[in-house]
């Protein structure tokens, strides 16, 4: 199961065997989830992935899935030298909306954060889009690689495990960690994690590993491993747990090390490469206060937005247990008030904790945030005073991200997704108008406005592709996209309708661009391996540093005439809210020393770190020529050569009963046994002359978790 790596830096668990795990196996099986919408299901065959998806808008999405999957899987089977024995079914969903209503696996009450599971049950993948192919594609390879594990060591069921009496139990830093490193390497999200970690001495022994430390910790004890001896020691370890169904046994037999030396070599080479840092970057609060404070049992302090007149600041924090939004006193920290009462209200059931989702009105008298109800997000505009309300829901949009008001009072800015397109929107609160600003398959995040209400800026990884409505899924593949992963600072006029690319950097991250009156930009960049604020002349175009911190920041927010930064990052293993001031004294005129992590990173290409893309390159690079699936469908018809029925998937079928959204619990007894074939991985018809997937209609079928049965005198 793999959370937002943003949210919980890395916190992803895997509902699998390990004693360490117990909690994500307390889920109730048999159990219905709420259903607020009817999916009509399709699926498409590659070589050895069967996905499920719904609604024709959501081919795209879905042939993106195979062919990252089929891409990720030669990469994985090289590494581990393996190849599966089973095909594996992937179940993808359009947003978090759709996600948490599915019972193809059982999931927590709290769920809204995961990006994907994999079960153990049937080895079945299960994820949903946010917002950035990049993350997406990173979680597919990260849930792939569970299920090939659970292919290579448990023969991809719990079926396999009871009859085979498997007790090789493996540790969640081994597989966890695997997830990671093979999805990208490293980043620069887990590098900061450990940073922190280092600073804190609160790096456990790898045998003592636990939570949350599973992930970015594990991350780093393969980036160790790879490092130190080589790529190929991964399949390598891998075969000698086989054989030996020992981890220890197989980490002796490959690297001449045991599980407690490997410890004890990590150890020493973190401090090597972190205790060096603090000499040349500054804590955080030596320029800044921090003006969140929590009990000893810590807090989560997130989505910070500061008042225009600097005054007040709006933020995310769970400190009476639940998701609320409260408005401190920036001098002070003081409480003035609980705005929301978040998580256990029926209006904000979630809240969007991943972006900066909060803006106030040029006024302050007005908070608009998105905020989740009823299986939908909507934008809600909050009155300050008395905390009444107004919700926006927009048709056909999936999921709403962060918000910006315009200096103006008129205009709402907002990332949402619709289907597998990202983009930017802008609603006018007078006139109702609705926009779609940018209209394509590239990610584009992060939006806010320019101080003449005419300008959007933002992030995205379209790279040079500054044209709007015009890379739509019959022109581009954004598997191919080499600006997927990277993002940079853009400018929209509109009025002329022209954009402009303001960074270029490839590697880097560059995101949250926000602009004072004195018409400077600020954003986030992680150029030298740290995530910090950095300062551009819009004139010259020229950037410099306005932090230079030992551990990231995470988001920001500034007032109006740039006297006063909100800054959220890790303190103490919590995330807390600070505040700088005047943070244009701060500028750094030359550049920041690279760390040891950007360092490595400006010595390999993201191929290097994720051959799965480079495979992706040569697999599909040349002879791709995407459609429109509703283009598909058409040709189908015009030339009858529908061997099932092909339909639009919106179209409604009536059914006497309908069991697609029915678990069945123990009781439900075995119907019907599939033929085993031949060739597992044989299909039929699956692509058509053009090479794109044919879609194919979803039938029920039902097969039991575990069939057992014994015998006595």
């Amino acid at each position: 199961m793999k959370f937002n790596r943003y949210l919980l830096l890395l916190a992803t668990t895997f509902i699998g065997l390990s004693s360490a795990n117990a909690d994500a196996q307390n889920f109730y099986f048999g159990k219905n989830r709420i259903q607020y919408d009817t999916f009509e299901w399709r699926y498409i065959q590659s070589e050895h992935f069967d996905v499920y998806y719904y609604d024709s808008k959501n081919y795209y999405l879905a042939r993106f899935s195979a062919q990252a999957a089929e891409a990720a899987y030669r990469q994985i089977s090289q590494d581990f030298q393996h190849q599966i024995t089973n095909r594996i079914r992937i179940i993808v969903y359009d947003s978090d909306n759709d996600f948490v209503q599915t019972n193809v696996v059982p999931l927590p009450d709290d769920s809204d954060n995961i990006l994907g599971v994999t079960d153990l049950y049937k080895n079945r993948v299960t994820l949903w889009f946010r917002n950035n192919w990049e993350d997406f594609r990173q979680t597919l390879h990260h849930e792939l690689i569970h299920a090939v594990v659970n292919d290579m060591f448990y023969g991809g069921s719990v079926q396999s495990i009871i009859q085979n009496n498997i007790q090789l139990v493996i540790p969640l830093w081994f597989n966890e960690g695997m997830a990671e490193f093979s999805s990208v390497g490293m980043t620069t999200q887990a590098d900061e994690y450990m940073a922190h970690a280092v600073m804190l001495n609160a790096v456990p022994p790898i045998n003592q590993i636990y939570g949350y430390f599973n992930y970015a910790g594990g991350m780093s004890i393969w980036y160790f491993i790879v490092e130190e001896y080589g790529r190929e020691k991964i399949g390598e370890i891998f075969q000698q747990v086989k054989t030996t169904r020992s981890i220890d046994a197989g980490l002796r037999q490959s690297i001449g090390l045991s599980i407690d030396e490997l410890s004890d070599r990590w150890h020493k080479w973190l401090k090597k490469r972190y205790w060096p840092e603090i000499e040349h970057r500054e804590m955080i609060e030596d320029i800044a206060t921090a003006v969140t404070s929590r009990q000893l049992s810590g807090s989560w302090n997130t989505s910070p937005s500061i008042s225009p007149a600097g005054d007040r600041i709006a933020l995310i924090s769970n400190k009476r247990g639940y998701m609320d939004v409260i408005i401190l006193d920036t001098n002070t920290g003081r409480p003035i008030k609980t705005l929301i009462n978040g998580q256990d209200n029926v209006n904000f059931e979630d809240l969007n904790l991943i972006n900066p989702g909060l803006t106030w009105s040029p006024d302050a008298k007005f908070i608009a945030l998105s905020a989740k109800s009823k299986g939908s997000d909507a934008i809600t505009i909050v009155n300050y005073q008395t905390s009444e309300f107004e919700k926006i829901a927009f048709p056909g949009i999936d999921m709403i991200g962060s918000v910006s008001w315009s200096p103006d009072g008129n205009w709402l800015a907002f990332e949402a997704t619709s289907g597998a397109y990202s983009d930017i929107y802008l609603y006018n609160i007078i006139t109702k108008e609705f926009i779609n600003l940018t209209n394509d398959v590239l990610s584009d995040l992060h939006p806010s406005w320019g101080l003449d209400s005419r300008t959007i800026y933002f992030s995205s990884d379209r790279g040079d592709r500054l044209d709007v409505n015009r890379y739509g899924e019959a022109e581009y593949n954004i598997l191919l996209n080499p600006s997927m992963g990277q993002l940079d600072i853009y400018s929209f006029d509109l009025e002329a309708r022209t954009m402009e690319r303001l960074t270029n950097t490839p590697g880097w991250t560059e995101k949250t661009p926000l602009i004072t009156e004195t018409g400077q930009l600020l954003y986030l960049s992680d150029q030298n391996g740290i995530t910090n604020v950095y300062m551009m002349d819009l004139q010259t175009r020229i950037s410099n540093p306005v932090t230079n911190v030992m551990i990231g920041l995470q988001q920001m927010s500034i007032n109006r005439d740039g006297s006063r930064l909100a800054v959220n990052t890790f303190n103490s293993g919590f995330l807390d809210v600070f505040i700088i001031k005047s943070p244009s004294s701060l500028v750094k005129t030359e550049p920041l020393l690279p760390n040891k992590w950007a360092t490595a990173r400006s010595k390999k290409t993201r191929y290097d770190m994720v051959p799965g893309l480079a495979f992706a390159q040569e697999m599909y690079g040349e002879k791709d020529q995407p459609l429109m699936y509703s283009q598909l469908v058409n040709r189908f018809l015009e030339r009858d050569k529908v061997g099932e029925s092909i339909v639009d998937t919106t179209a409604t079928v009536a059914r006497e009963v309908d069991f697609r959204n029915y678990v069945f619990g123990q009781a439900f007894e075995k119907v019907s046994e599939e033929k085993e074939l031949v060739d597992t991985f044989a299909v039929d018809d699956n692509t058509t002359e053009d090479g794109l997937y044919r879609p194919r209609p979803y039938r029920l079928r039902f097969t039991p978790d575990i069939s057992y049965s014994g015998a006595g005198i």
